[in-house]
């Protein structure tokens, strides 16, 4: 219904959209997830950890502890968007009664 509309609008021949969705193109979102959490996350903590020794070693153990937190903090933000994407649509009925 909107791509109609949006077609009308804009005056866009009907071949063009028919032509750029072919219908059975799917998004691998388990393919793209594994990819972040087995390549992404490691290089990632890797930094931080090498960040933390380096300030450590200089004696700033303020700033490595800081360092320290806003990583577990962000990790904790990380999982919890995970958790709300895998179980997204329990929690919505849960909430909203459907």
């Amino acid at each position: 219904m909107l791509t109609h509309v949006i077609q009308a609008t804009a005056g866009i021949p009907d071949g063009i959209l028919a032509a750029a969705d072919p219908g059975g193109t799917t998004l691998n979102t388990d393919g793209i997830v594994g990819f972040i959490v087995s390549k992404i996350v490691p290089i990632l903590l890797a930094v931080v950890g090498v960040i933390i020794l380096s300030r450590s070693g200089k004696g700033q153990w303020s700033a490595a502890l800081t360092t320290g937190g806003i990583a577990i903090l962000g990790i904790v933000f990380i999982a919890g968007a995970g958790l709300l994407f895998a179980f997204g649509e329990s929690v919505a009925k849960l909430a909203l009664g459907g």
